[in-house]
């Protein structure tokens, strides 16, 4: 008899669990079906507090719709070779979210645009012209220094371009006035003649959910070497 009712008991746990994983695999379908996603875009990194995710994907559609490709190298752009190809103007674009552009198809990004309209201009007749895009949302001038020293210059660009945003790109390297909760803030902060970038995350559960950290905490220093 007891041998009789595990076997039923087992069947039944069977049953159920086939049943949650084929319910859990409709659901997906339906989702995927509708274009609805939530990609994880966004990863730690030990130079910039946080960055974007290499090889994430997904739709994105908050103050606008685009389905979203961050590339191997953590960029929101096309991939890009490291070594310089010959006869090419490499133009790097540094920035926050106006530069990232998560809202808008690749090739209606500003950057996109601007390596088009330069590819017509008589000046760079001759020459191939790559503009490759370090935007990443929520960053100030401290953690694009950051990107500039340890990405930029992998690429060897021959110019960088710094698209400023007045409204908060200073505000965001000072932790006294960055009042958004929940993202990875950098700021300076004097030691002896150096300045040192400190990177701070504030909100516990947004910040677990996203990989980011588990608790509220300083990320280790970063020594800027200027005085």
């Amino acid at each position: 008899m007891k041998k009789i009712l595990r076997k039923s008991f087992a069947k039944i746990v069977l049953l159920v669990a086939i049943g949650v994983v084929a319910g859990l695999v409709v659901i997906e379908t339906c989702l995927r079906i509708a274009g609805i996603s939530y990609p994880m875009l966004y990863t730690c990194d030990e130079y910039c507090g946080a960055a974007l995710n290499p090889g994430a994907e997904g739709w994105w559609r908050k103050e606008g719709q685009a389905y979203i490709k961050i590339n191997s190298d953590g960029l929101r752009d096309r991939t890009h070779a490291k070594r310089k190809p010959p006869n090419t103007l490499r133009i790097a674009v540094l920035g926050d979210s106006y530069a990232e552009a998560l809202q808008v198809p690749i090739d209606k990004t500003f950057w996109s645009i601007l390596e088009s309209k330069l590819s017509e201009c008589d000046r760079v007749a001759g020459r191939k012209v790559e503009v490759i895009n370090f935007g990443v949302s929520g960053y100030g001038t401290a953690q694009e220094l950051m990107m500039l020293r340890h990405r930029v210059w992998d690429y060897h660009p021959d110019i960088v371009l710094l698209a400023f945003v007045t409204g908060n790109d200073i505000r965001n390297n000072l932790r006294s006035l960055e009042k958004i909760p929940c993202v990875p803030i950098s700021y300076f902060k004097k030691k002896n003649s150096y300045w040192m970038i400190r990177f701070f995350i504030a909100g516990h559960m947004y910040c677990a959910s996203h990989g980011w950290a588990e608790h509220t905490r300083d990320w280790p220093n970063t020594l800027v070497h200027f005085r």
